[in-house]
């Protein structure tokens, strides 16, 4: 492997050559040189929160946590990349512009912190690295400054290459190598080192196709080849009337360690996703926004067998076996009034397909459960009978789940509750369908 390069985020065809996102798997540290475009970066959350009105995102705005992902896989590259510097490894750049950053709002154990990413946040937090300032420019034309370094060869194999972006310092800091430079002597190509390593930063790789632009990274970047070691002497048939002490022992004792090593690290797997789960339904009981309040229902609702799709931020999709639902969601510190139930029948208006609508709503999320009000207001409840609309407050959906947790193999019971939410008109109380297994759900 230590012959190969690493292209992420570039289209590049060759033999020597793996391509990757920049969210996959593939470790940088698996390579000696690693060329990176910034663009794939930024691209992870353009796609899918478009506009300048939606650059905030809280981490629990889309299905799995959209932003938890997001900086999760930034610190995981970032980390790589200061691992692959530190082994004295080469780091290529495609210069471009920073974009629009993207604001994360996360919620942790010391409380809500706000994470900002954007097209560099990937890279290590090296002085000489966090100096840079880089601007969109879009131009031809470059004027190289050092002939010297073997990297200008690849420039110069290119023409005239299209800029997108140069750097904007007015000081140079002491550790950047200047290459070349744009029209008005701002760089354009430079290299930093860091650690035992190298940041090169270089303008977009032109190529008439994915082949071209492989070859040419090949040909300027990537190391010799590592000779092919030696083939071990076969062990002779008679060996095995000649092994040192404890040999045999050790191989089976080793593949038996194997095997428990493997099993540990599934068990270990699995109780994370359960942790994670739980962790989640734990917000029933706290989730202070209807955005925030989407994930846990939709996870509570899955444990009772019900298929759910998120619509929006505060809106839910369930079907089951017994039929389908519009959930709409709402939080209070208070009493939850009718605002959600309007915005429940706009959307039934606009769906004939829908035969249930349900408001699932966190009321006094900030006291203690057992502690809490009526979750429903009676202009809520009123309403709710005269649409034949069901009202489940996110407690009693919590209580619930403790029930099919501590009893996982009644299905009776997931029945029950699936009936329940679906027949429901006013408030649904499950409490009594979780003590009484033998009792039909009660239609309050």
């Amino acid at each position: 492997m230590r012959d190969r390069i690493l292209a992420i985020g570039l289209d590049a065809r060759h033999e020597r050559i793996d391509t990757a996102g920049f969210s996959a798997v593939a470790p940088l540290t698996d390579y000696p040189v690693v060329v990176l475009d910034p663009a794939s970066v930024s691209a992870l959350w353009s796609r899918v929160v478009p506009g300048a009105d939606r650059r905030l995102l809280t981490d629990s705005e889309t299905d799995g946590g959209l932003g938890n992902t997001l900086v999760e896989v930034i610190r995981r590259r970032r980390r790589e990349a200061a691992e692959l510097l530190a082994a004295g490894g080469l780091l290529v750049c495609v210069l471009r512009p920073v974009d629009t950053p993207l604001h994360v709002r996360r919620r942790g154990p010391r409380g809500e912190g706000l994470a900002i990413l954007h097209a560099y946040s990937w890279l290590p937090g090296d002085p000489s690295l966090a100096r840079l300032a880089i601007n969109a420019e879009r131009e031809r034309g470059i004027q190289l400054v050092d002939d010297a370094h073997p990297a200008l060869r690849l420039l110069r194999a290119q023409g005239e290459p299209l800029l997108d972006a140069c750097v904007t310092n007015e000081q140079l800091d002491p550790g950047w190598r200047v290459l070349a430079t744009d029209r008005l002597g701002r760089p354009v190509a430079l290299e930093v080192a860091v650690g035992q390593g190298r940041v090169l930063f270089v303008p977009p790789i032109a190529a008439r196709d994915a082949a071209e632009r492989g070859a040419l990274l090949v040909s300027h970047f990537a190391p010799a080849p590592a000779p092919e070691a030696p083939k071990p002497t076969p062990e002779p048939d008679w060996m095995a009337d000649c092994l040192l002490p404890r040999r045999a022992e050790l191989a089976a004792r080793v593949g038996q360690i194997q095997s428990e090593v493997e099993r540990l690290q599934a068990e270990v797997a699995q109780a994370r996703l359960l942790h994670a789960e739980l962790c989640e339904l734990g917000k029933l009981l706290y989730a202070s926004n209807a955005a925030e309040l989407a994930d846990p229902v939709a996870s509570a609702l899955r444990r009772f067998g019900f298929d759910v799709v998120k619509v929006d931020a505060e809106c839910l999709e369930a079907q089951s076996p017994e039929g389908r639902a519009l959930i709409a969601l709402a939080a209070s510190e208070g009493m939850i009034d009718s605002d959600p139930y309007w915005a429940l029948l706009r959307r039934l208006d606009e769906q004939t397909a829908y035969g249930k609508g349900v408001i699932v709503g966190s009321a006094y999320c900030g006291a203690r459960p057992g502690t809490r009000g009526v979750p429903f207001s009676d202009i809520l409840h009123r309403g709710a009978q005269h649409r034949e609309i069901g009202l489940l407050s996110s407690a009693e959906l919590h209580a619930a789940v403790e029930a099919a947790l501590q009893r996982p193999d009644d299905e009776a019971l997931r029945v029950r509750v699936r009936t329940a939410f679906l027949q429901t008109t006013g408030p649904c109380r499950l409490t009594p369908i979780l003590s009484a297994p033998d009792s039909p759900p009660a239609n309050p």
